[in-house]
């Protein structure tokens, strides 16, 4: 693979590739007047055919490494093509695996000890105070499209979006036209946030910063396994992870490993900034976007993106309480009402839709077959 040089580059993956698949990762830091963005990318250095650049975007309280859960819930590994991001990369794809700046855990657990190049290396991460949801549409996500587009050398760029990530391509694509953006895949993306998920969002935060407390110990240095509760996590078996108190709301406890769950709770979930969870507030109370509060306007705006050239596939789960599947099908209903581009992911609810026991065949395969037929490179 060649790299160009003048774009930072943290470092290679210090893995010897292994057959069949090949796989590498990359660190990358993207860095725009003090706006860092942590990138990793997946990709084949024996690709059977190159594809083009494919952009993971994770959902709300969750950082980019849930795309990279195997199937056996086991995270971070290369040597297989068991998990979303390794399939994409073993067929062929640049992929480009995005974590918001709210990703805290990404940051202290990983970038601040081993990515040199970065302007938190060595220091304790905090997610900007004036992070918010506009803050992303308009200054995040610009600055990684281009980036993508430069490092890949690819102008047609493929958008993968789970909840929170699909929604932000829906903001974005409605105020831009983007002649990179040529394909998105929404997974589970409502156009707005429903009273249930502002509801538990403390109980997520709780969750995650209580697992997380290392991150906050010693700048980041002290082992998660000397955390008593993060250890307790890992011996708890299985079935009893998966059925606790918020199963229902985040998951289908029948549609997921055990283990599966002790990845998210250790290694995927994040806390949400104050300054975007009040974001989130604001828009159930006042309609999305609150900062204008013109519902007629977006409605309007999000039925232009029928006029881009632009192809788009959505993903829902029968049994999503937090993206339910009506507020899925009007996504799709307004943007492309025309095209037979829905899938229901079986027995599904909102984070099994896309590391659930199902996932796989239903979701993962579908959209390396549709990437398949239409990225252009």
């Amino acid at each position: 693979m060649k790299f160009d040089s003048r774009i930072p580059t943290a470092r290679l993956d210090k893995v010897m590739p292994t057959p069949p698949h090949y796989l590498m990762g990359q660190d990358l830091i993207c860095l725009d007047n003090e706006r860092e963005i942590f990138i990793k990318k997946i990709f084949s250095v024996k690709p059977k055919k190159q594809r083009g650049a494919v952009i993971l975007a994770p959902g709300i309280a969750t950082n980019g490494n849930i795309y990279r859960i195997d199937t056996n819930g086991k995270c971070l590994y290369l040597d297989h093509n068991s998990s979303f991001a390794n399939l994409l990369a073993s067929e062929g794809f640049d992929v480009y695996i995005y974590h918001p700046r709210y990703t805290e855990r990404v940051y202290n657990r990983y970038v601040t000890r081993h990515c040199k190049d970065s302007i938190y290396y060595k220091k304790n991460y905090r997610a900007p105070s004036e992070l918010t949801f506009m803050e992303l549409v308009h200054s995040e996500l610009p600055q990684l499209i281009q980036f993508v587009v430069n490092h890949s050398g690819n102008e047609n760029i493929s958008w993968i979006g789970y909840s929170l990530g699909g929604m932000l391509i829906y903001a974005y694509c409605m105020e831009n036209d983007d002649p990179y953006v040529r394909n998105i895949i929404t997974i589970g993306s409502p156009i707005t946030f429903n009273q249930l998920f502002i509801r538990i969002i403390p109980y997520l935060n709780w969750s995650s910063k209580a697992l997380g407390l290392e991150e906050s110990s010693f700048l980041g240095t002290i082992s998660e396994n000397l955390v008593p509760l993060t250890r307790l996590i890992r011996n708890l078996p299985g079935w009893f992870v998966k059925y606790n108190l918020l199963a229902p709301f985040l998951f289908n406890p029948l549609n997921i490993h055990g283990e599966t769950v002790r990845t998210l709770l250790g290694k995927i979930v994040e806390p949400i900034p104050s300054s975007l969870e009040n974001c989130f507030s604001s828009f159930i109370e006042k309609g999305f976007p609150s900062a204008q509060n013109y519902s007629f306007y977006y409605m309007k705006a999000l039925r232009g993106l029928q006029k881009q050239d632009k192809r788009f596939l959505f993903f829902y789960g029968p049994y999503d309480v937090l993206a339910p599947p009506d507020s899925v099908y009007l996504a799709h209903e307004i943007i492309s009402p025309d095209a037979p581009n829905i899938i229901k992911v079986p027995s599904s609810g909102h984070l099994d839709l896309i590391v659930g026991l199902n996932s796989k065949k239903h979701l993962w395969i579908p959209t390396v077959e549709w990437l398949k037929d239409f990225a252009v490179l």
